[in-house]
């Protein structure tokens, strides 16, 4: 996957994490629906939630939260998805 640079603080660059989240949800929109993928979105967007940036905008703030909630969504689906797919053992 992408690097994000670090500042100085030890804080992810915000406009780095922001693009490579963006990229990362282009892949999975065309076509790579990968519960992997889904689940690393799920994680960057936390941490765009937590980024000192984010804290200081109610607006941003509020984006990404309403991303992280879809895209959990999205994970939980693909999830029970996987579940319904996988052959269930017999015992004999």
């Amino acid at each position: 996957m992408h690097s994000v640079e670090v500042n100085l603080t030890g804080t992810p660059d915000m406009s780095q994490l922001h693009a490579a989240t963006c990229l990362m949800m282009t892949r999975f929109i065309n076509g790579h629906h990968c519960p992997k993928l889904a689940h690393i979105i799920v994680q960057q967007l936390q941490r765009l939630l937590a980024h000192p940036n984010t804290q200081q905008t109610t607006d941003s703030r509020e984006m990404y939260l309403q991303l992280l909630e879809h895209w959990q969504h999205i994970c939980a689906e693909l999830l029970k998805q996987k579940q319904a797919h996988q052959p269930s053992s017999i015992y004999h």
